[in-house]
């Protein structure tokens, strides 16, 4: 991304975890309901929508998905820089660790368990996938399956979980955040598949990123604050190894220029 997107995306992440502190803190009465009309609400809403219609922009800018379809994902992620490389590796430890602070906080069950299982193979996957990308070599397509549906049973068992509250307020930002990061690692997976779109990819990551980073600083408990920290950088790591060449179409040819007639 361009540096002018790097910096509004930590000013609209910092903005938002300011905000969503705010709200939790003045937002809700004695009974747990939400005041109408709180400001940091409504700030954070306006900030959110904001972020979302400049990464949607400047997303417009990147070539079609029709320009890199010929190529593969190690064309488009590449990771030679070490932040890269640090943000991914990194992110990838802290989902298995998230598993270790849940188990440790007595949470089971059998929805757990599948949920303990699915996050730490995605872990792994993940892992897999950033070292061969690291190595220059390609990735095998089904690895990056593996994280999406990971993510869907997560969002599947958040939004049962969170069906019973009717405060919406309190758990929107957990929703949406488990809801783009699925979004992007689908788009990732595409890329494996020849059908990625960086249109479509860079904004969903970008939000993926800043809401995962609002519900880790809300700290909820150590296994959520966890998870969702790994999975902010592990967006922030593809961000940043992302490399979109635009590519010639394959129906396009060079036409040769005329030669100039030779002079008897």
């Amino acid at each position: 991304m361009k540096k002018i997107n790097w910096l509004l995306l930590a000013v609209f992440t910092c903005a938002a975890i300011c905000l969503r502190t705010g709200q939790l803190r003045t937002g809700f009465d004695e009974m747990g309901l939400p005041i109408a009309g709180n400001l940091f609400g409504t700030a954070l809403i306006i900030v959110l929508f904001a972020a979302a219609v400049w990464f949607a922009l400047e997303g417009r800018k990147l070539p079609a998905a029709s320009d890199v379809a010929d190529g593969t994902i190690s064309d488009c992620f590449r990771f030679k820089s070490m932040a890269a490389v640090f943000c991914a590796v990194a992110g990838a430890f802290l989902l298995p660790a998230s598993v270790v602070a849940s188990v440790a906080g007595y949470s089971s069950g059998l929805q757990m368990m599948l949920l303990y299982v699915s996050t730490v193979v995605s872990a792994f996957c993940l892992l897999y996938v950033v070292v061969t990308l690291y190595r220059g070599r390609e990735v095998l397509n089904v690895t990056l399956l593996v994280p999406v549906c990971s993510l869907i049973v997560y969002l599947i068992f958040l939004y049962r979980a969170d069906a019973s509250d009717p405060v919406l307020a309190r758990f929107y930002i957990e929703i949406l955040a488990a809801a783009l990061l699925t979004f992007s690692s689908l788009e990732l997976a595409g890329f494996a598949f020849g059908c990625g779109s960086p249109r479509l990819f860079m904004p969903s990551a970008a939000m993926a990123a800043l809401l995962s980073a609002v519900n880790a600083a809300q700290r909820q408990s150590l296994a959520s604050m966890l998870l969702f920290a790994g999975c902010a950088l592990l967006e922030l790591g593809f961000l940043i190894a992302m490399d979109f060449t635009k590519k010639p179409r394959a129906d396009e040819t060079i036409r040769p220029e005329p030669e100039e007639n030779e002079q008897i």
